[in-house]
C-alpha cells in the first residue's frame, strides 16, 4: 500500500472524514476499544501515537517503541515521519469560514494520521479491492470521474461525491440522500454498504464485527 505525501494544504478540508473513520470504528460502532484489532500496521501506528503522547518511562517501553518505529518504517518508507507529523490540529481557518463540522472531536495530528492511511486501506472491503480512495480519487478532487463507481458487489446507486470541504461544508447532512445528520455518523456508511465495501450483514455478507476480527 502506498500513501502518497501530499501538502498539508490538501488535507485542511477533508481529513477530519478520514480521522473519523478511526474514531468510528473504536467509539461510534458502540465497541470498546479493547476489542478493536486493526491490521499490525496501523495497531503499531496507534502504539506509537500513543507513546508520543503519554511518553516513556523505562527501556522496555523504549526498545518497544523502536520496534514499532522499525515496523512503520519498513511498511511506509519516507512516507510518513512520526518525528514530524503534519500540523493537522492547527490550520488557519479563513474568516469567511462560519461553520465546522468537527464538533466536539478535537483533531490530533496522530489521530488524524491513521485516518489518512486507513482512507487508502483496501482492507476495509470484504474482498480487499476497494478503499475510501478508491472512489473519493486525490487527483479529482477526492470523487470520481466515472458516473457511478464500482465497489465489491457492483456498482453504486449514484455518484461519489467529492470530499473537498467536507469539514467546512454548510450543508449539515451528508449523502446524496441526506441519511447521515453527521459526519461521524457518515464515516463507516460505506464500509457497511453491501454494494460499497461489502461489511453490511445481508444476505450473509459479513458484519463491522468481522471486519474487526478480520483486521
Amino acid at each position: 500500500m502506498g500513501v502518497s505525501p501530499l501538502p498539508v494544504s490538501l488535507y485542511t478540508n477533508f481529513l477530519y472524514l478520514c480521522a473519523n473513520q478511526v474514531v468510528t470504528l473504536l467509539l461510534v460502532s458502540g465497541l470498546k476499544k479493547t476489542d478493536t484489532c486493526m491490521t499490525l500496521r496501523f495497531f503499531q501506528i496507534l502504539l506509537i501515537c500513543s507513546a508520543l503522547l503519554a511518553g516513556c518511562d523505562s527501556e522496555t517501553e523504549m526498545s518497544s517503541a523502536e520496534q514499532e518505529r522499525k515496523v512503520i518504517a519498513d511498511v511506509f518508507g519516507s512516507n510518513l515521519n512520526l518525528d514530524q507529523l503534519p500540523n493537522y490540529a492547527n490550520q488557519p481557518v479563513p474568516a469567511y469560514i462560519a461553520r465546522n463540522n468537527t464538533g466536539a472531536n478535537v483533531i490530533v495530528n496522530e489521530k488524524a494520521v491513521i485516518g489518512r492511511v486507513l482512507f487508502y486501506d483496501k482492507n476495509l472491503s470484504t474482498n480487499n479491492s476497494v478503499s475510501c480512495a478508491s472512489c473519493h480519487r486525490q487527483a479529482n478532487a477526492f470523487g470520481d470521474v466515472s458516473v457511478v463507481s464500482t465497489g465489491v458487489n457492483g456498482t453504486t446507486g449514484r455518484h461519489s461525491m467529492r470530499l473537498i470541504n467536507v469539514r467546512f461544508a454548510g450543508e449539515p447532512r451528508f449523502f446524496w440522500d441526506e441519511r447521515a445528520p453527521t459526519l461521524e455518523a457518515q464515516t463507516t456508511q460505506p464500509i457497511q454498504d453491501h454494494g460499497e465495501m461489502g461489511f453490511s450483514g445481508q444476505n450473509g455478507a459479513p458484519t463491522i464485527n468481522d471486519l474487526l476480527v478480520k483486521l
